[in-house]
């Protein structure tokens, strides 16, 4: 029964709503996602305390925030109806819609991070070995010839694009895809990055094949970003990263101040990651 339920949400999400994730897990009341918060108000963060005292006349969810902080992303909120010693709401009954509804996939779309104590989990509501299933031969064939074209390519140069190494040199809010194929298997590489409420460099990575999911969870600073930027200068082209590249991306991914690896696999490392493709090495099995 649970399972059927599972499947009509994922199917209101995606079919009506048009939706690409669905929510997962449950809240731990880690209160982090009621502090440091960025208000998008129709297509822009909002900047400014004058605009934001006009907007707490449209609703009251701007009622009650707070303004603790400006940074070059915006005015920073915190939520005035947190218990901080409890970290549960004070209003939980009666909160806004926005907060019955957190996580939601517009956080990653605007360079949002969940908390690494974060109960939640996003989730793909399709898998992309489910979509390729549901194509026709001919298209699955076009589609795999295409991929594995596109995975040759990318084993020839190195994992960073042009476009994302100049926008990460500023952490300036920036994602790309890539599906790569790895002696038959699909998997998708997705990467991006944006401005921490900290003053920090917030960067994520997915890896998704049929069997599993790697993510990766950074928070880099100023200094980590700029030593970052420079050994992607310095690559070897046209194949590998550097040896320097890759010793300072290992210590950072193995540092559990700096970044946070989840790996959700259902069969070994290389089914799901071609040798050599990651800058990072993934830990033995």
């Amino acid at each position: 029964m649970e399972n059927f339920l599972l499947e009509i949400r994922k199917f209101i999400l995606s079919k009506v709503l048009h939706k690409h994730y669905y929510r997962t897990g449950k809240c731990k009341a880690c209160g982090k996602c009621c502090t440091k918060i960025y208000v998008k108000h129709f297509k822009h963060v909002i900047q400014d305390e004058e605009e934001f005292k006009k907007l707490q006349y449209l609703h009251r969810f701007y009622t009650y925030l707070k303004v603790i902080d400006k940074d070059e992303t915006g005015l920073v909120f915190e939520c005035q109806n947190l218990d901080k010693e409890t970290h549960k709401c004070k209003i939980h009954k009666s909160r806004p819609g926005i907060c019955r509804r957190y996580p939601q996939e517009e956080l990653f779309s605007m360079g949002g991070a969940l908390s690494d104590d974060c109960g939640y989990k996003m989730l793909p509501i399709v898998p992309f070995e489910k979509v390729m299933k549901k194509l026709s031969k001919k298209k699955k064939i076009l589609i795999l010839l295409l991929l594995f074209f596109v995975g040759s390519q990318a084993f020839a140069f190195n994992g960073f694009s042009d476009d994302f190494i100049e926008n990460f040199k500023t952490c300036n809010l920036f994602a790309e895809e890539n599906s790569v194929n790895n002696k038959g298997t699909v998997f998708n590489d997705m990467k991006f990055f944006a401005p921490n409420g900290d003053g920090r460099c917030c960067y994520h990575q997915i890896i998704q094949s049929q069997y599993g999911t790697i993510n990766l969870h950074c928070k880099f600073n100023n200094e980590q970003v700029s030593n970052l930027y420079n050994t992607m200068l310095t690559n070897n082209p046209p194949y590998f990263y550097s040896a320097e590249a890759e010793n300072l991306w290992n210590s950072y991914v193995n540092d559990e101040n700096v970044c946070k690896l989840d790996i959700h696999t259902i069969w070994d490392y290389k089914a799901l990651v071609p040798d050599r493709y990651l800058p990072w090495k993934l830990p033995q099995e």
